[in-house]
This record gives structure tokens, sequence and C-alpha cells, in this order.
């Protein structure tokens, strides 16, 4: 609530549309009165609460052309300790592990939130192995291969399309210590599919293969992860359902809606988003993510892996 008060005083944006709705102070009294802010006003506004400079400017990956989301970040240092918090509590400190990333490199794509997080994650592991892979090669196999003889604790990050594309190889290395993460959806290359069939996509020749997911995107500054069922958001975040057909009606758990998110790290922007994507809320706090709206923009991290 204290949040909500300050971006409505310091966001001329966020207050012009909190004002249209007509809900200012004297109509929110809880969470459930705070309005969200389309995602769609990162791609057409600068989203800022205050007046200050940006250290760093995030940008989604749109298709040739098109408008790109942009979320300013006042301090990327800031950005980097969410990460670490929402990361560490489902799996691990990021320096456990060996990091390999099936994505542009940092300095192909420094705009990238997704990116910019695997990185930081490299350079506080330190591992020699550490590397991203722009796309599916013999060195990725090799780098692999070195680390399970090793039986190093590794992980595997990529976006879905090029996971799907590297373990339909039958000679991908897969051991006890390796955990893939994938980071996205399907939307845009063919048949939408559910997380659980791409899992099964990614397990056809390796039936134990230690998979998680995570979600995130560029308007946030946390992550969720899947590590076994549901998603569940870190510790700065929270993920509520309004209803598909009425933007304004929030709806309870375990029904089908369009996510709405409440991130405290984006306490420097805007943090109550309606975002695009379709999803059920549990009462532990957990979610699921189904889709996305047939009319939402073709963007995401999946349009890195070309």
């Amino acid at each position: 609530m204290d949040v909500w008060k300050y971006q409505y005083v310091f966001n001329p944006l966020y207050r012009s549309y909190c004002d249209l709705l007509k809900v200012g102070p004297d109509e929110v009294h809880s969470i459930a009165d705070i309005p969200y802010l389309p995602i769609v006003m990162f791609r057409e506004h600068d989203v800022r609460t205050g007046n200050w400079v940006p250290e760093k400017i995030f940008r989604s990956s749109g298709t040739t052309g098109s408008i790109q989301s942009k979320h300013l970040v006042r301090e990327l240092n800031w950005y980097h300790k969410i990460c670490r918090k929402c990361f560490q509590i489902p799996v691990d400190k990021p320096e456990q592990y060996a990091w390999i990333g099936l994505l542009p490199s940092y300095l192909e794509r420094t705009d990238s939130s997704l990116v910019s997080m695997v990185h930081h994650f490299m350079e506080s592991s330190k591992h020699p192995e550490n590397r991203f892979f722009p796309q599916i090669s013999e060195e990725i196999i090799t780098s692999l291969k070195l680390l399970q003889q090793s039986n190093k604790p590794t992980i595997l990050i990529g976006v879905s399309f090029a996971l799907i594309d590297l373990f339909a190889r039958a000679d991908v290395p897969v051991w006890d210590n390796l955990l893939v993460i994938e980071t996205g959806g399907m939307k845009g290359r063919g048949r939408e599919i559910t997380r659980d069939e791409l899992y099964q996509q990614l397990r056809v020749h390796y039936s134990g293969l230690r998979i998680a997911s995570e979600y995130g995107m560029t308007e946030l500054l946390s992550q969720a992860y899947r590590m076994d069922g549901h998603f569940h958001s870190g510790p700065t975040m929270r993920v509520y359902m309004r209803d598909i057909s009425d933007p304004l009606r929030m709806i309870g758990d375990g029904q089908r809606g369009v996510i709405n998110v409440i991130d405290l790290a984006n306490i420097d922007t805007c943090a109550f988003i309606a975002t695009d994507d379709i999803g059920i809320a549990y009462p532990d706090g957990g979610f699921d993510v189904l889709g996305r709206l047939d009319n939402s923009d073709l963007r995401g991290c999946n349009l890195l892996y070309v």
C-alpha cells in the first residue's frame, strides 16, 4: 500500500491512468482496490516514478520493425540483487553452479534483462566453463561433456525453442548434477504447446532430465521459478488473476484468467502490472502460465533464438 501511494504521487503516467479510472487515494483501501497498469504502456511510454536518469534500459525481443517494450532501470545492481534473491530461494546460490547459456552473449544483447541476469550469475560463479552459445553447435556438446566428466553442478539455461532443438539430438550429455532451465513460451513458432508437452519433448531421449522453468519479462525486475508442480514467485513478487472479458474484475484462485503482477522491485517504475499472460493462481501462492492472449504482441525471449 505504501508503494502504491508513492507511485500514485510520483509517477505521472500511472497517476493519470488511475485518475481516468476514477481510482484515487480515497478509493484504494486495500490491495484489492489497486489498479494495474497495462503492460503495453512500457512500449509506448517511459514508465518512471520520480526524477532520475536510468543506468540501464532493458528492451524486449520484438520482431523486425516492431516497437520494443522498454524498462528503465535506475540501478543495475538493484536488478541483480533481486535476481539473486528470486533464484536462490527455490534453487541455490548462483555461484554453486557452472553456467551454460543457450542465448546470445552479453555483448550481443546488452539490452536483454534475461541475458544480463545470466551474465551476472556467470560473473558470480567464476567457473572457467561459463559461456554463452548463441546457436547449437558441436562446441556446446563438447562443453557439456567436459562438465559431465567432472560431475560439476551445472545449469543450462535457454529459450524453449533452442532447448527443444538441442535435446532433439541423441548425443547431449545428461547427468544428475545438470539442471535445465527453460525461459519462455512458444508464441510465434508454430502450435502453442503446454509446459508439460514442452517437458516431454525435452525428455524424448533423456527421461530423467531435470527441468525447471523461469517466468520473467522485460517489464518485471523479479522472477518466478517452477521447480516442481507450479511457479512460485520471488519474495518481491505476487501474482493475481483478472477476468479475461473484464480487465477490471479480479477472480479467485483456481480460475483461468489473465495474470496481474505486483512486483515491489519495480519501486522506480510501476509495481502494478496487467500482463497479457493467461494463467491460474492457487491458494498456496503458486501459479501456472497457460499461454498468452491472442491479440498480444509477438514478443518474448524466444525471439532471441533464430
